[in-house]
């Protein structure tokens, strides 16, 4: 029986040993991590579907793992399971997007660009909007898809290690292959000088009349994410900065931001405010090592874990059979 430890267990992590299972019979696959769902970066997210902070990675490897991201998750959005995951479809605008017409127009549905009357409706903290998307995407909220990602990963037989994995040649003896998902921390662990991270500072509230979503993509932009319980305003992403803890100006920029882009949050009640470390890359990094040939990388997702996620397992899994053929492992030739 071939054996796999997929090494970080947020979207990226969970997705890819959940991908292992389905395509490799026979493969007994160990997520290891320090932390799990409740506690990983994605949780924390609004989990709205679209392309972003993905630097330079090649714009048609970003629209085929969004495209079969999207397909996955509207299959389950059409199954009675799917308020349980915290999927939903929700009118979206996206305002300031370059280029026009986005890469992703034939990923999401219905994309059209608003009218310059459109536009000038919306408000901004600074300076006015000079053009808008509007579309129907999803949302899968992380809070409640990841725990549902990994009851199902367990149920298949998957094992949870917490761990902190210091090298990743202490796993070759044990494990026929490794897969590195550690996002944000792939640099102490590689020495990858280009990984680091974009700090995303949220705050939550109870809107409940607000359905919609409203995103701002200048670099000094707000959004408005509505989720089942709450609604998502945002937000920042800070570049090289590590700071966890919510600071106030952060806080002040949101709520006022926010109220611009939509005024009826005067009226909202704050949860709590959060903050997160994407893993910002100049692109992502789904690639075999050139030195371990044991090791498969899949990292670096920026803002768009919850957009890429399934794509990106799918061909991290074909570079995981490959390390495993490579070995003889029976599991992958009894598939072929």
């Amino acid at each position: 029986m071939a054996k796999v430890a997929v090494v970080g267990a947020g979207i990226i992590g969970l997705s890819t040993a959940l991908e292992i299972q389905k395509q490799i019979p026979n493969c007994q696959v160990t997520l290891i991590s320090e932390k799990f769902t409740p506690d990983t970066t994605a949780d924390g997210a609004a989990g709205i579907f679209g392309l972003y902070l993905l630097g330079s990675t090649q714009p048609d490897r970003q629209v085929v793992w969004a495209k079969k991201t999207h397909d996955l998750i509207e299959s389950w959005w059409k199954t009675p399971m799917c308020g349980e995951m915290g999927i939903a479809l929700v009118s979206c605008s996206r305002m300031n997007h370059s280029p026009v017409p986005p890469i992703w127009k034939d990923v999401v549905f219905g994309v059209r660009e608003m009218s310059q009357e459109e536009v000038a409706e919306k408000g901004r903290l600074t300076g006015e909007h000079t053009s808008g998307l509007e579309m129907l995407t999803f949302t899968a909220e992380p809070v409640r898809f990841m725990p549902f990602l990994m009851k199902q990963f367990k149920d298949q037989g998957g094992e949870i290690k917490r761990a902190k994995v210091e090298n990743f040649k202490d796993l070759f003896n044990e494990y026929d292959c490794v897969v590195n998902c550690t996002g944000v921390y792939a640099g102490s662990l590689t020495l990858d000088k280009k990984i680091k991270p974009l700090r995303g500072q949220v705050m939550r509230v109870k809107a409940p009349w607000i359905k919609t979503v409203t995103l701002d993509d200048l670099d000094d932009g707000n959004y408005v994410i509505a989720n089942q319980e709450s609604v998502v305003v945002g937000g920042t992403h800070q570049d090289g900065d590590w700071d966890r803890t919510p600071r106030e100006e952060d806080k002040q920029f949101i709520r006022s931001g926010g109220k611009c882009l939509d005024p009826s949050l005067k009226d909202s009640v704050e949860v709590g405010h959060w903050v997160g470390l994407r893993p910002g890359r100049p692109e992502v990094r789904l690639e075999r090592d050139g030195m371990d040939k044991k090791l498969v990388h899949n990292y670096g997702h920026g803002g768009s874990g919850i957009t890429v996620f399934q794509g990106c397992a799918e061909e991290c899994v074909d570079l995981v059979k490959e390390v495993l053929q490579e070995q003889n492992i029976t599991a992958v030739q009894a598939k072929l």
